[in-house]
């Protein structure tokens, strides 16, 4: 649609697994060392954990690619099975034809083969997406396969991939004899601020970016408010603002084709669709804590500002019309946001430059109690549940009525 226009040779933010795009991030990385060196060794379990769309198959396939042995891969995509089901499905992949499809035959079928691929230096590799699907008696079934054994190696490599709800559903079975199977539980994490940009126009570089097109910096503090540094999120969005740039006959990725996308998709921020803190919507416009608490903003220790956290959502940052301005370098456009939710107050970091603090410790979620306080660069803000009554405090507020990156797309279109 947009090639000729924008001068590119491909399209660069597909969500397809292309491996001429593969970027592999600093997390990636150490990911890949450690998968590339226990199938090597081929011993033990690998857990691989993440978000939807963090990049977890890719990198898999990535490090499979560049083994230098031949191996044989079996790769299962859907994990809602039985048992027999299960291992039926590994002889379908490994074209094993058993006389008989009980499960002492398929067991003895996946045996006899991956020790003739044992003998023949080629070994089994079994990768399993959405491993947090996997009952305990599938799991129990991928601990005994994983501990067969052949002139002191292991006969099959197992690689789980799965959302971070699976380090739940091991940490729970009865028995621990599958943790001590694992050699590797690597969580991996979203992109970080830099990481973003450096992924953007590396994307664009090998779709055959002439310099043309360039995503300012000032857009990455919302790109990452509506990705979450997901990068299968952040390929979604960026496609979306090349197609509103080009269908604004524009070279200029702007603000406002930021907005047009978000806008398109009709997203959320990431935050409300982030799986490990649930955010139910209610019907409720205000935040029931009488007396309202007051976060008491400092820079050393001069105050500069009182606000009473009278919404159930507000945002943090150097951008002058937030809730809560910081006004300093170390201050991320939009920083952080405070979140009301259960009774109680949360402050969350939103993939910020510098980080979010409490008690020297950087925090993403943290659930904010009497006296806490929060460093932003050289601002301190300290959460307060007064006695005193709401009206008697004397308190700067900056009212929000609509999305801080939506209010400044606004003034540039208009």
């Amino acid at each position: 649609m947009y090639l000729k226009y924008f001068g590119l040779r491909d399209y660069p933010f597909l969500s397809t697994s292309d491996r001429r795009f593969y970027y592999l991030s600093e997390g990636q990385q150490r990911a890949s060392d450690y998968l590339k060196y226990l199938l090597v060794v081929r011993d033990g379990i690998v857990i691989l954990t993440g978000e939807p769309g963090v990049g977890k198959t890719v990198l898999v396939d990535q490090v499979c690619a560049n083994l230098p042995e031949k191996v044989k891969i079996v790769h299962f995509h859907q994990t809602l099975l039985s048992v027999d089901e299960f291992l039926l499905s590994i002889c379908m992949q490994l074209d094993l034809q058993p006389e008989y499809k009980d499960k002492p035959h398929l067991l003895e079928a996946i045996k006899n083969f991956a020790m003739d691929q044992h003998l023949n230096m080629q070994p089994v590799l079994l990768t399993i997406d959405e491993a947090q699907n996997l009952s305990p008696l599938i799991l129990e079934e991928i601990r005994l396969l994983a501990n067969l054994e052949m002139f002191g190696r292991k006969l099959i490599q197992v690689i789980l991939l799965g959302h971070p709800e699976l380090r739940v559903n091991i940490t729970s079975l009865p028995s621990d004899a599958f943790l001590q199977t694992v050699r590797l539980n690597h969580h991996l994490e979203p992109m970080q601020r830099e990481e973003i940009r450096e992924y953007i126009d590396y994307r664009l570089y090998v779709a055959g970016n002439d310099g043309r097109l360039v995503f300012p910096t000032e857009l990455l503090d919302g790109i990452i408010c509506y990705t979450g540094g997901i990068p299968r999120l952040v390929n979604q969005l960026c496609d979306m603002m090349l197609i509103a740039a080009y269908i604004n006959k524009t070279n200029d990725i702007s603000s406002l084709c930021l907005h047009n996308a978000i806008h398109k998709l009709a997203w959320p921020l990431y935050i409300e669709r982030k799986s490990d803190l649930p955010l139910h919507t209610t019907n409720q416009a205000e935040v029931t804590i009488r007396p309202l608490p007051l976060l008491v903003v400092r820079k050393g220790d001069v105050i500069v500002g009182k606000y009473l956290l009278n919404r159930k959502r507000m945002l943090i940052g150097r951008q002058k019309d937030l809730d809560i301005c910081i006004d300093e370098a170390k201050s991320s456009r939009i920083h952080a946001q405070l979140i009301f939710l259960y009774g109680q107050f949360f402050i969350h970091d939103l993939n910020s430059m510098n980080g979010t603090h409490i008690a020297n410790n950087k925090i993403r979620w943290h659930e904010l109690n009497d006296q806490d306080e929060i460093r932003i660069g050289q601002h301190t803000l300290s959460y307060q549940l007064s006695s005193i009554g709401s009206d008697s405090i004397e308190t700067e507020t900056c009212p929000m009525e609509s999305d801080p990156i939506e209010k400044s797309t606004a003034a540039a279109s208009g």
